[in-house]
């Protein structure tokens, strides 16, 4: 499907031919917003003091804090070793679901594509993490106790794990689609009723200010959900 015109469309143009099928713009601007989070995460690391003296690496160590804390919280002793990946996810989210509001942009998670390996990634980081913890052990997650229940439990794990990625996915997607769709149409009545009464009026204001109010919740379910599932996969198989 044709994506709507952005700045990258000029970049999407100058690729060759084969590679039009999979980098669109959703994905070069997934790109652009991996580099801006790699920008300002090394704006606010590059001078680090012991006490900060600076209002970025004071947010950058409160945001640490609080995403050690919610680690731990849900996932339990040790929780802090998932910290990073969960607040990478968060931060890339948050990022992907605001850049839309950037005159000329669009926000990668209004494409399902996007939020579809979103997802995807994440419960195979799951996954992961569970044979990193408990090695073949693991499969027994899958399996079940009672072995000649194991072709059924592999069938219904794995209808499990494709639904939580479709879960993921379309939750997100739906979300910030709505509200970018809805602003999108705002942006077109304020303009036809400014040429009926000649006076500017932002209909489309309150819900942007919304849009960003739930740019952070679904970013933070997200993450919640990915913790919780990252939560089940390190704990004992027997429990």
């Amino acid at each position: 499907m044709h994506e709507p015109g952005t700045w990258l469309n000029a970049i999407e143009a100058l690729l060759p031919e084969w590679a039009h099928s999979f980098i669109t713009v959703n994905v070069l601007t997934g790109w652009l917003v991996a580099a801006v989070l790699v920008l300002l995460l090394w704006r606010a690391t590059r001078n680090l003091q012991i006490v900060p003296r600076s209002g970025w690496q004071t947010l950058a160590e409160l945001f640490w804090a609080y995403m050690v804390s919610f680690s731990e919280d849900i996932i339990g002793p040790g929780g802090a070793r998932f910290a990073p990946f969960l607040a990478t996810l968060f931060l890339y989210i948050l990022l992907m679901n605001v850049f839309g509001l950037i005159p000329g942009f669009l926000s990668p998670t209004a494409n399902l594509s996007m939020t579809g390996a979103l997802a995807f990634v994440t419960v195979a980081a799951v996954q992961y993490f569970g044979f990193r913890e408990h090695g073949w052990r693991y499969l027994r997650h899958f399996f079940g106790e009672v072995l000649w229940l194991a072709p059924l439990m592999v069938i219904i794990h794995g209808i499990g794990e494709v639904a939580r990625i479709l879960s993921l996915a379309i939750r997100l997607f739906g979300n910030i689609f709505g509200e970018d769709t809805l602003i999108a149409q705002l942006i077109v009545i304020s303009v036809l009723v400014m040429g009926v009464i000649y006076i500017p009026i932002p209909l489309q204001l309150p819900i942007v200010l919304l849009h960003i109010l739930i740019s952070i919740i679904q970013a933070f379910i997200f993450t919640m959900l990915a913790a919780s599932y990252i939560a089940g996969a390190v704990e004992e198989p027997a429990h």
